[in-house]
C-alpha cells in the first residue's frame, strides 16, 4: 500500500492575501458637452465670424434697400395683431416674438423695419443650418464656408433675405428638415423630426409644400434598408397630420395674395449666381449623393422660368438657399473626380475646362458683388416713404381721412392709434360705390368712408404700389381725376404724391383757386407798396404771382402798420407748386421781441391761427395749416366788373 504525495507547501501564505483585490479603476467617461465642442469646436469656429458676416451685411443698410413693398406691410401688420385672418401663423410669428422681445414696433421709425430685423435672425439661423447640412452631406469645411457665403454676401441673397417675408422662416424649416433627414443615427426620430419642420414650412409658406417630396427623397436615400419602412412611416404620419391641420386652417380664413417681383430685376442684381447655379443644379442631378438637392433646385427653376410679368418671391427664397449649397458641393465632387481620373488620357482638358470655368465665375462674382453690396447699402430707396410720413404727421389737418397703401397704412394707422383715418386703396372694391374687405385685407375704421365713396376722403397719397396697380377700382380712379397735387417726395418711380381729394370736383376746386388767387394778388399788390415790409429771396415774385396763403397776406397788413420786418415765404418741404404758407419774419430786433411776435402769432383767432411757430434766434417762422379758407380776402375790381 502506497502513500499519496504530500501536498507542495504554497509559496505565500493565504492569511497575507489582501482582500477585495485592488481592479485597475476605468478611464474616466468624457463629458459628453467637452466632447461634443472637441469634435465640433473647428466648426464652430469657423461658422461664428460667418453667421457674424451674414447677420452684418443683412442689417446694414436695410432700412434704405429694397424699397418697402405692400406684402411686407401685410405681414407686419398680421405680427402685429391688427389682422391676421388668413395669414399662415408660423409666417407672422417670428415678426411677433422679436417685437415682444425688443419692442421692435416701438423703436423702429417703420413698422416694416421690424419685420426686417426678425428676418436677419431668421437668416443667421438658416446660414447656420446651411451650414450643418453641408457638412451632413460630406462637403469639407472649405466648401461649407463657400456655400455660407455665398448665401451670406451675394447681392441676390442679400436683397432677398432683406424682405420681411413669411418664405424665410419657411425656408429655414426646409433647411432644418433636410439636415434631419440626413442624420445618421437615431433616423426613426430625425424623420418623424424632419417630416415635423416640413409640415412647419407649409404653415409658415404653403408654396413651400412642393419642396417635401425632395425631403422625403433625401431620407430615402440616406437610411439605411432596414430603417426605411419604419423612418418613412413616421415621416408619412407626421405629414398626414400636418396636411389635415392646414387644410381645416385654410378652411378657416383664406391664403394671403403671394408678393411678386420682377424676374429681371433678380438678374440684374446677380446674374453670376443665376448662371453659377443653374449649372451646378444640372450637375448635381449626375451626382447621386446630391440629386435630391439638385432636383429640388432645378423645380425652383422651373417655376421662376414659367411666363409671367411677376413672379412671386417664394421660389426665389429657396432657389438661393439651395443653390448656395449645391454650388460649392458641385465642385468639390468635380474635384474628387478630377483626383480619381488623374492620370487617364482626358484628365487633362477636363481638368483645365473645369478650372477656367471656376476662375471665370470667382472673378466675375468678385467684380459685380461689390459694386451691387454697395448699391444695396448705400442706395435709400425708402427716403421717400418717410418724408411722406413725416409730412402727413405734420400737416395733415385733424380728423382728414386718407387713402393710401399698406406700407404707409402700418406706420399711420394700422395699429389703431388713428384708427378710421387711413384706409388702404386695397380695400375699395371693383364694384363701384362697394368697399367690403378683401382677402386678408382689414375692415375700415368705424366713420371712414363705410359708403365706400371717394367722396368721403381728403387725400390720396399716390405711391409706386398704387401705380402698379392694375386692378380696376373706379373709386380710386376717380378720387385720382378729381384731385389736385398738394406734395411730392422723391423721383422716377420712388415718386410719391400727395393728392387732395376734392367732392365737388377738380375743375369747381379750380374756378375757386383761380378766384382766391386774383383776389390774393390784388391785395398782396397793396403789400409790395409797403416800405416797412422787405422781401427777401423769391418772397416778391411769390406774392406777385399771388401764390401765398390768403392768411400770411392779412396777417403781413397788420404788421406792416406797426414795425418794419423783413420777409421770406419758403415752401414747405416736398410742397412746390401750390401756395407758400410758411411765414419767416427777420429783423425783428431782440431776443425778446422775437418771442414775443411768436405769441402773438399764436393768439390770432381761427382761421388765422398758425398750426406752428417756431422762434430761432431772431427770426420767427410761422406754419398755417392746410386747406387755405376760401374768400378770406375780398374780390378783386376786376372781378367786381
Amino acid at each position: 500500500m502506497s502513500a499519496l504525495p504530500a501536498a507542495p507547501t504554497p509559496a505565500f501564505d493565504l492569511a497575507d492575501l489582501q482582500l477585495p483585490i485592488p481592479v485597475q479603476p476605468r478611464p474616466p467617461r468624457p463629458h459628453r458637452v467637452r466632447a461634443w465642442f472637441r469634435d465640433h469646436g473647428t466648426d464652430i469656429a469657423l461658422l461664428a465670424p460667418l453667421l457674424a458676416l451674414a447677420g452684418t451685411v443683412q442689417a446694414v443698410g436695410m432700412d434704405r434697400s429694397p424699397a418697402f413693398s405692400d406684402v411686407e406691410s401685410r405681414l407686419v401688420v398680421a405680427a402685429a395683431g391688427t389682422d391676421r385672418p388668413g395669414w399662415p401663423a408660423l409666417g407672422w410669428l417670428p415678426i411677433s416674438a422679436w417685437d415682444r422681445l425688443t419692442g421692435a414696433f416701438d423703436r423702429v421709425d417703420h413698422a416694416v423695419l421690424a419685420g426686417r430685423e426678425a428676418m436677419v435672425v431668421v437668416t443667421v439661423i438658416s446660414a447656420a443650418l446651411l451650414w450643418a447640412l453641408a457638412r451632413r452631406l460630406g462637403l469639407p469645411r472649405v466648401a461649407a464656408v463657400v456655400a455660407v457665403l455665398i448665401y451670406a454676401v451675394s447681392p441676390l441673397a442679400v436683397h432677398i433675405h432683406r424682405l420681411a417675408s413669411g418664405d424665410h422662416p419657411a425656408m429655414m424649416w426646409t433647411l432644418a428638415a433636410l439636415v434631419l433627414a440626413t442624420a445618421r443615427r437615431r433616423q426613426v426620430v430625425a424623420s418623424a423630426l424632419a417630416g415635423v419642420a416640413s409640415v412647419f414650412a407649409a404653415l409658415a409658406q404653403p408654396t413651400f409644400l412642393v419642396l417635401t417630396p425632395f425631403v422625403v427623397w433625401i431620407m430615402w436615400d440616406r437610411t439605411h434598408s432596414r430603417m426605411r419602412r419604419r423612418a418613412l412611416a413616421a415621416t408619412g404620419a407626421v405629414l398626414a397630420m400636418g396636411g389635415y391641420a392646414y387644410i381645416l386652417i385654410a378652411v378657416v380664413g383664406r391664403e394671403p395674395e403671394p408678393g411678386a417681383e420682377d424676374p429681371a430685376l433678380w438678374w440684374s442684381l446677380d446674374p453670376v449666381l443665376f448662371v453659377a447655379a443653374a449649372v451646378a443644379a444640372l450637375g448635381a442631378l449626375a451626382i447621386r449623393e446630391l440629386r435630391p438637392v439638385g432636383g429640388a433646385l432645378a423645380l425652383m427653376f422651373a417655376f421662376l422660368a414659367l411666363p409671367s410679368p411677376s413672379t412671386p418671391v417664394a421660389p426665389m427664397v429657396a432657389a438661393v438657399a439651395l443653390a448656395s449649397g449645391v454650388i460649392p458641393a458641385a465642385v468639390h465632387r468635380l474635384v474628387v473626380l478630377l483626383r480619381e481620373r488623374r492620370g487617364e488620357h482626358d484628365a487633362v482638358p477636363l481638368t483645365i475646362m473645369s478650372a477656367t470655368a471656376v476662375t471665370v465665375v470667382t472673378v466675375a462674382a468678385a467684380v459685380t458683388w461689390p459694386g451691387g453690396l454697395r448699391e444695396l447699402a448705400g442706395t435709400d430707396r425708402n427716403d421717400a416713404i418717410g418724408d411722406v410720413a413725416g409730412w402727413l404727421e405734420a400737416n395733415l389737418p385733424p380728423g382728414s381721412r386718407l387713402i393710401a397703401d399698406r406700407t404707409l397704412w402700418v406706420d399711420l394707422g394700422g395699429d389703431g392709434s388713428a384708427a378710421g383715418a387711413v384706409v388702404p386703396f386695397d380695400e375699395f372694391a371693383v364694384e363701384p360705390e362697394l368697399q367690403p374687405a378683401i382677402g386678408s385685407a382689414p375692415e375700415p375704421a368705424a366713420g371712414v368712408g363705410q359708403d365706400g365713396t371717394w367722396r368721403t376722403f381728403d387725400y390720396i397719397v399716390v405711391t409706386p404700389a398704387l401705380r402698379a396697380d392694375e386692378t380696376d377700382r373706379p373709386a380710386i380712379e376717380r378720387a385720382l381725376s378729381e384731385s389736385s397735387l398738394v406734395a411730392a417726395f422723391g423721383a422716377d418711380g420712388r415718386r410719391i404724391e400727395i393728392r387732395q381729394i376734392h367732392p365737388a370736383g377738380l375743375a369747381a376746386a379750380e374756378e375757386r383757386f383761380d378766384a382766391d388767387r386774383r383776389a390774393t394778388r390784388y391785395a398782396a399788390d397793396q403789400l409790395l407798396r409797403n416800405d416797412a415790409l422787405h422781401f427777401a429771396g423769391d418772397a416778391a415774385t411769390v406774392v406777385r404771382d399771388g401764390m401765398v396763403d390768403p392768411r400770411i397776406v392779412l396777417v403781413l397788413g397788420q404788421l406792416a402798420g406797426v414795425r418794419e420786418l423783413t420777409v421770406s415765404l419758403p415752401p414747405v418741404p416736398g410742397e412746390h407748386d401750390g401756395p407758400r404758407r410758411r411765414l419767416t419774419l427777420s429783423d425783428i430786433g431782440t431776443d425778446d421781441e422775437a418771442a414775443r411776435l411768436g405769441l402773438w402769432l399764436l393768439g390770432q383767432q381761427e382761421p388765422f391761427t398758425p398750426s406752428g411757430v417756431e422762434v430761432d434766434g431772431g427770426d420767427v417762422v410761422a406754419t398755417y395749416p392746410l386747406p387755405a379758407p376760401h374768400g378770406l380776402l375780398p374780390d378783386s375790381p376786376e372781378i367786381d366788373n
